[in-house]
Formats: structure tokens, sequence, C-alpha cells
């Protein structure tokens, strides 16, 4: 059984794609009158920021960034947490598993997200983009984690929906699972391991079955 399992954010505990997508939208038209649908932005889900903007050969040192981020806002009633998440982290709680997030937001964007839908009591540790060196898909975000919480890689479980989040896993030689209810179906040829719903993965770490590919 894990010791630790870590999250990533969008695309796993909260669906955030329509709102993350359409303030996209509306920061490159405003900003950069770049008419984009958002289907044709799909590529940039669990991409960090400075990567969207040179897909669009875009280096502003942070301002198209900044306001993306506050155009998120303007959708975030399109926002929601994901059906079984909480409890299925009350269910790892309750076995005594340690939780915590890796993600390619902000500390402020994580105080305006997950605190907003009551998630953040649940987890020990939180490492956010701004808090490492490098980045997912640098393993960075999971070996800052893991000696924070001092608890071996191998010990340790990290759930995305992105193949930075896979790679990022791969990176650090920690085992990945994919979260199937955020991810796209490209990605489950990039892993072999994968959860259906949240439920799938508390019986996992309670060693039950896991579906794998």
């Amino acid at each position: 059984m894990y010791k630790l399992v870590i999250f990533d954010i969008d695309g796993t505990l909260l669906n955030t794609e329509v709102a993350v997508l359409k303030g996209l939208q509306k920061c490159l038209k405003i900003h950069h009158n770049i008419d984009v649908d958002t289907n044709d932005l799909l590529f940039a889900v669990g991409m960090p920021g400075d990567e969207v903007f040179a897909h669009f050969n875009i280096y502003d040192n942070g301002f198209s960034y900044s306001k993306w981020i506050k155009y998120i806002d303007d959708f975030k009633d399109y926002i929601s947490i994901y059906d079984g998440i909480l409890e299925t982290l009350k269910g790892l709680k309750k076995n005594n598993v340690l939780l915590a997030i890796a993600t390619s937001k902000t500390r402020h964007e994580y105080e305006t997200t997950v605190k907003s839908f009551g998630m953040n009591s649940y987890f020990d540790y939180v490492v956010t983009i701004d808090e490492v060196e490098n980045p997912k898909p640098s393993p960075d975000p999971l070996l800052k984690i893991c000696s924070l919480a001092g608890v071996d890689v191998g010990d340790a479980v990290f759930l995305g929906d992105t193949k930075f989040d896979i790679e990022c896993a791969e990176n650090a030689n920690m085992d990945f699972g994919l979260a199937l209810w955020g991810a796209h179906d490209k990605c489950k040829k990039l892993c072999d391991r994968y959860f259906s719903n949240p439920q799938d993965l508390l019986k996992f770490c309670s060693d039950e079955v896991c579906k794998t590919i």
C-alpha cells in the first residue's frame, strides 16, 4: 500500500478544462488579436504557461500568462469537482495515506481554486510551480514532496491526466496512475496503469484491483 498519493489538479481533482481554454482563448484575442477555436487549444492542457505562449511566438515576461489566469475567473462557473473525489480523499485519509498536490498552477491559483472547493484540508503537502526551480515534466515537484514528507519515491504514486504528468513521474522513477476521467484517450497509450474513476484509485491503494491496459 502506498504511503503517499500525489495529485495533479486540472483534469484530476477539478474539471477545469473549459474554463482554462476559454480564458486562454480570450487572452489571445484581446491582447494578441489571435482568433483560435478552443478545440485547437487542447495542446495547452497541462502545459506550463510560458510554453503555451511560446507556441504562438509570444514572449512577454509573464504578462500574457497573468492575463490568462485572470480571464479563467470569468469562466469559473464551468469549473467543478469530479464525482467521487471527496469520497476518495476521505477514504485515503482514513487509511492513513499522506496526500499531496504537485501542480503547474501558482500558489495564488491554488489558493483561489482548490481552497474554494473545500479540499485543501485533505492535503498534507502542496508544491506549486513557483516553488520549484523546474516545473513538470521535471521530477522536481514530486521529489520535493517526497523530501518534505520523508517518504521514499518507491512508496509514492502520482495521479495525473496529461503526458507532462506521465513524464514527470517517469523522470522521478515514481509509479504513475492516469486519471481517465479527465485524461484524453491518447494518454492511455503512454502508460500502463489507469483508473476509470476516483473510487478505483481508492480500491487500488487498498490493495484491491487496478485496471491496466
